[in-house]
Formats: C-alpha cells, structure tokens, sequence
C-alpha cells in the first residue's frame, strides 16, 4: 500500500515539475525565409536583426539603379553672363533695306535669320572680325552696292511716333530748301582705258604699296593728306560713310548692275548717298583714317566679289 501511495506521490510530481518546464519555456523565434545573401522578415520592415531596414530609395543609400533624375523646369528666357535676363530682338525688318541699326538684345545670329542672310555674310559685308557689336551700330545686310527698291523703308529704324497737333503760330517758319550735293571738279590722274564697256581711270595719283590677293581685297596706293581722289568711271554713289570696320571713311559707287568701286581711308568724304558722279570727279580727299597710314584702299567689285583692279584701270 505504502509503495502504491509512493509510486503516485512520485508521478505528481514529475508530472508537476514537467508541466512547470512547459510553462517557463520561451516562444520559439520568428522563422524568416528567403535566399542566400538576403533576409526578409515575416514582420514587415521589421527587421529581425536589429537594423534599420534597407530603403532603395531612402537618403544615405546606394542603390543598385539610381532613381531618374528629373532636370529643374527651364526658365522663361536664358539668362546672359552677367546675371540679368537676356531678351534677344525679334522685331520685324524690312527685307529689302540694305542697313539694319543694332538695338538692345540683337545678335549676328538673329539679324542674319530675320534678313535671310548667313552670320558670314554679316561678317564679310560689315568686315567683323567676330560676332561682337553694338546697340547703335548700322550694319549692312546687304552685298555693297545694293540699292534698295524704291518706297522700301528699313523697319530696324523706328517709325516716327505721330506728332501732336502744334499750337498755332502766327508766321509759321518756312522749311529750309535741301542742300544740293556739292559739284566738285575734274582732275586728270593718268590716262583711261575702256575695258567690259566702262571707260576707267586712277582714283588717284601715287604708287601702289599693296596689291591685289591674299587677306588684300584691292589696292593700297599711297600718297599725301588731303590729295584728290576721284571717281574711276561715271556712277552713283550708293554708300558714303564710316560704318564699315577697316575701310574708315569709305566711298562706294556703282556704275551699271555688275561693276562697282570702292575708296577707302580717306580724310573726308565730298559726295553723299543718291549723287552721280563723272569720271575724274573729285569725290574725296584723302586720308589715314582707320589706316596706319595715309593712303586710298581701292578695290573694284564685279557681281559683288572683288576682283583685280590692275585689270581694268592703268596704274
């Protein structure tokens, strides 16, 4: 009896102290899954190693594909080099003027497109040595001696704002009649020579320093300080001015629709644009402007492109 009461005393309590093993005991721990190299938890983000969770796209990270960059949206107009808004000049222009006059935001580019013309004709017409110019500036657009059709007006001028109406006046003032062109005289420089039907001779007196080729689109001749240069054959002045770099104050007349000529460096100018000329007349004096000495840069253009002087008149 007594080993009875034992056996089950003793059962209890293994059972008991089984039971207490099963109530201490730990819950197992999360089972993850995944490949080699790479662990995912059942949890979420949660990860089972303490770390914070990897974030492809998260600051801080490298990711294995960068994320698309997406460029800052464009400005409304470039900005120039100096830090302000460059607003370049779309104007309209009169396609058949032959000069523009540069104004705020004009570059080469955009008045060679607006005349449909190329940035070297630009260059070439207006002997620029790069693409810089200035607000004021008159730049040809077209070949010298090109004369504009007539009625043509050049729209990079701006048209005159309409007047008010004037306060009456008692003796309103009578306009000024126009100046006549000055009629300058005829000097002899040599003897002519008639050649494609044009009768030529020296546009003045001196020997020629630089001759025709090369960077040199005519003749360099050489003489003094307010010495006669004339007209080489019967014409009309198309151009008489300073606006074209390296030539100083020029002279360009046309004699018929393939021939021109061209005088440069001269001291001052004594004919203006629209005036006919005679052979031999006197149409300047000459100069050293925008020359390193006195001289008369003379070229002869036919159908626009130079061509040797010697070939026509006798030097």
């Amino acid at each position: 009896m007594l080993k009875k009461t034992a056996f089950h005393t003793g059962s209890a309590a293994l059972i008991l102290m089984l039971g207490a093993c099963s109530w201490l005991q730990q819950p197992a721990a999360p089972v993850t899954a995944g490949t080699s190299g790479s662990v995912s938890s059942q949890t979420g983000k949660n990860n089972p190693y303490g770390a914070t969770p990897y974030e492809p796209n998260a600051a801080g990270t490298s990711a294995a594909t960068p994320e698309p960059y997406t460029p800052p949206p464009a400005s409304s107009a470039p900005v120039s080099s100096g830090g302000g808004a460059y607003i370049p000049s779309n104007a309209p222009v009169d396609i058949n003027a032959a000069t523009h006059t540069v104004v705020r935001g004009d570059t080469v580019y955009n008045i060679a497109k607006r005349y449909n013309i190329t940035q070297d004709n630009v260059r070439e017409w207006n002997n620029l040595a790069d693409n810089t110019i200035s607000v004021g500036q008159t730049l040809r657009v077209k070949p010298a001696g090109y004369v504009a059709p007539a009625g043509t007006a050049s729209a990079s001028t701006p048209a005159p704002a309409p007047a008010s109406k004037p306060a009456p006046v008692a003796t309103p003032a009578k306009p000024a009649p126009a100046a006549e062109p000055v009629k300058t005289p005829t000097v002899s420089t040599g003897s002519t020579r008639t050649v494609s039907g044009i009768t030529w001779q020296r546009p003045t007196a001196g020997n020629i320093i630089t001759q025709f080729g090369g960077s040199s689109k005519g003749v360099d001749i050489a003489g003094t300080a307010g010495q006669a240069v004339v007209s080489a054959a019967d014409g009309k002045v198309v151009y008489a001015g300073s606006g074209l770099r390296g030539y100083g104050n020029l002279v360009i007349i046309q004699h018929n629709t393939t021939f021109l000529t061209a005088y440069g460096h001269n001291q001052n100018l004594l004919v203006k644009e629209g005036q006919t000329v005679k052979r031999g007349q006197t149409i300047a004096r000459m100069g050293n402007t925008d020359a390193d000495r006195v001289k008369l840069h003379f070229e002869v253009r036919q159908s626009g492109k130079p061509v040797n002087p010697t070939q026509f008149v006798a030097f």
